[in-house]
Order: C-alpha cells, then sequence, then structure tokens
C-alpha cells in the first residue's frame, strides 16, 4: 500500500511541477523587453556635457523617436533646436543590447554614437561618451 501511494504522489508531483514552472516562464514573457520600452516619443528634460547643462544655455528643446523593431533594429529620429535658432535632426537605425542594457544608434551617415539606457516607466536616462565628453540625457514619455 505505502508503495501505490509513494507512486501517486510521484505522479502528481511530476503533473504539477512543469505547470509552476511554465507559469513563471509566462510571467517572464509577459513582462516588456527594454526594446518594447523604448518605443515611442521622449521630450528630452537635461542633457549635460561633462556635467555642465545645456538645456535652455545651447540647446531649447530636444525629442527622440524611437520605432518598433522590425528585423534586428528599430528606427530612430532626433531633433535638437538650438538658441540660436538653427535645429539639426538625426535619423537612422538603432540597436538595444537586452543584457547589457545599450543602446547604440547609427544615423544614415554611418556614425554611431553608444549609451547605457536606465528606462523606469515613463523616465528614460542615457549615458554616454560622445566626441570625448560624457553625455547624460534625461527625457520623460511625451
Amino acid at each position: 500500500m505505502n508503495n501505490t501511494f509513494g507512486i501517486k504522489a510521484l505522479a502528481l508531483l511530476l503533473m504539477v511541477v512543469p505547470t509552476l514552472t511554465s507559469c513563471d516562464k509566462c510571467k517572464k514573457d509577459d513582462e516588456p523587453t527594454l526594446k518594447d520600452e523604448m518605443v515611442g516619443e521622449w521630450k528630452i528634460k537635461s542633457m549635460t556635457f561633462d556635467g555642465s547643462e545645456a538645456m535652455g544655455f545651447v540647446v531649447t528643446s530636444s525629442k527622440m523617436e524611437f520605432e518598433e523593431y522590425s528585423g534586428t533594429n528599430g528606427d530612430f529620429e532626433w531633433g535638437i533646436f538650438y538658441v540660436d535658432g538653427s535645429s539639426e535632426n538625426q535619423e537612422g537605425d538603432y540597436e538595444v543590447d537586452e543584457e547589457d542594457k545599450e543602446l547604440e544608434l547609427e544615423n544614415n551617415e554611418g556614425e554611431r554614437i553608444k549609451f547605457d539606457i536606465d528606462v523606469d516607466g515613463d523616465d528614460l536616462e542615457l549615458s554616454g561618451i560622445v566626441d570625448g565628453e560624457r553625455v547624460v540625457i534625461k527625457a520623460e514619455r511625451d
């Protein structure tokens, strides 16, 4: 009798364990990836170069837009408006490295910039070295 009970208990355990692990997998699959979190328009609130704020002094406004991935990357557009009335618009492809939490932008001229990414809900922070200067960009979802 004890042997039958042990076999039934083992059979029940073997049926329940895969169900529990599949539920955990479903939860992970439902969590948005960094690629998903990047998609949308972002209004830049702060842009510092080696610790000096550019917003309001050199730059009047700036906005970034990241489209959903199609294949191995997505498209981006980055507009910057300067206090002297000039503006700059960069377009190209972007890639997100989920593991290292990095964003690489490649504009249409082939120039590349790499940033560390931190997304917290509707807040985005990008940091990296651009032309030898430490750049930190803080933005909000627009």
